[in-house]
């Protein structure tokens, strides 16, 4: 749903509190990126390791090859 200016304006929205909420998510979003992306190397590091195992030692853990990828996807 899209929401025009007039509309927010009617609603007691300024355009002065649309800036500052979209100044603070842009800010949350900067603050996110570094832990996002340890986040995301460590998920691969993980993906990596369990793919140098052998099918056998996966079995044995309860993993088959296929479940890796699934395993080590953001959630």
């Amino acid at each position: 749903m899209t929401v025009t200016a007039f509309e927010s304006a009617q609603r007691g929205v300024t355009v002065k509190d649309m800036l500052a909420r979209a100044a603070y998510q842009v800010i949350a979003f900067v603050e996110n990126v570094p832990s996002a992306v340890a986040d995301y190397r460590e998920r691969r590091k993980t993906a990596n390791q369990l793919h140098a195992l052998s099918d056998d030692m996966l079995r044995d853990i309860g993993l088959t090859r296929g479940e890796i990828n699934q395993l080590t996807a953001r959630r």
